[in-house]
């Protein structure tokens, strides 16, 4: 049985993951912005928290993709 890539038009899940990161440093960095220029209303806050849970979920993908590629390269071997 071959083992093929799991793809979203055209784009790995790795691809993704790694896109979703990059969206939640970029909200992270719009809310601590807003947070510098005083607005401490609770927007920013919760744009900070959702940023750091979009940030983290991104990263367990990625690093349950490297863990799936290494259990598939211990297993061929």
């Amino acid at each position: 049985m071959a083992i093929r890539e799991v793809t979203t038009s055209g784009s790995t899940i790795f691809d993704k993951a790694r896109e979703g990161m990059e969206r939640g440093n970029r909200k992270l960095n719009k809310a601590v912005s807003q947070v510098a220029r005083g607005d401490f209303g609770p927007n920013p806050i919760l744009e900070m928290s959702h940023a750091e849970t979009m940030y983290g979920a991104n990263a367990r993908v990625i690093q349950a993709h490297y863990e799936m590629l290494g259990n598939t390269l211990d297993a061929k071997s």
